[in-house]
């Protein structure tokens, strides 16, 4: 076919249609979340203790130089990836509570998936990060500040769920922290007791006993 525009022709990219180039700050977050991914990772495989910043940096695909460019210390890279951890955490657990506020997830199935969050990787990574803080003054002091942060805003997507009732807030915030309690228990005994349908019980009669503890709406709507 003479005169035939060859096969693929009228379909080359435009000029300056190329892939554009990642910037320097956007490589450079990239980088960083690749480190604190993997330093979540040979927390919960290795623990603590053994997961050395030379690890972290073979794992990563980095240099150990690369890496302490962007965490100067063991210390400071430790609290940063603790940071992302209940940051990401927090992001899904508000995800799930506006499930519950559109009234596609009641409060049971709220706790329920809070369970399955305290019995999985979250729980067994910030436990190595509690005992390291018990005779660690150094990574107590940089534990608290990222604990009381998570804290502080778990209560307030719980807070979210409710009418804002001042005389029921003080109620509320001791069922969030004794919740909160009991799944830590329950974690830490799940380590070395394989006895699922115990915890199932445990968490029924918690969410029984919860429901008789926290005002309904038709007594948080009363004058």
């Amino acid at each position: 076919m003479d005169g035939a525009a060859p096969r693929g022709a009228g379909h080359r990219p435009a000029a300056g249609s190329a892939p554009r180039r990642r910037t320097q700050a956007e490589r450079s977050a990239a980088t960083q979340l690749k480190i604190l991914t993997v330093t979540i990772e040979l927390i919960l495989a290795k623990g603590l203790k053994e997961a050395s910043t030379v690890d972290i940096a073979e794992a990563a695909g980095v240099s150990r130089g690369a890496l302490l460019h962007h965490y100067p210390s063991r210390q400071f890279l430790m609290q940063e990836a603790l940071r992302h951890l209940l940051t990401r955490e927090i992001e899904e657990i508000e995800v799930i509570a506006g499930e519950i506020r559109a009234g596609r997830m009641d409060v049971d199935g709220f706790l329920a998936e809070m369970w399955r969050r305290f019995s999985g990787d979250l729980f067994m990574v910030t436990i190595e990060f509690l005992t390291a803080a018990r005779t660690d003054p150094a990574m107590r002091d940089a534990l608290v500040p990222v604990a009381w942060d998570y804290n502080r805003q778990l209560d307030e997507i719980w807070e979210s769920l409710f009418s804002d009732t001042g005389s029921a807030r003080d109620t509320r915030r001791i069922a969030l922290n004794t919740t909160l309690c009991l799944l830590r228990g329950m974690a830490t005994q799940s380590i070395w007791r394989d006895d699922p349908q115990l915890f199932r019980d445990m968490l029924d009669f918690w969410k029984t006993s919860l429901g008789n503890m926290l005002p309904g709406p038709e007594d948080e709507e009363r004058p």
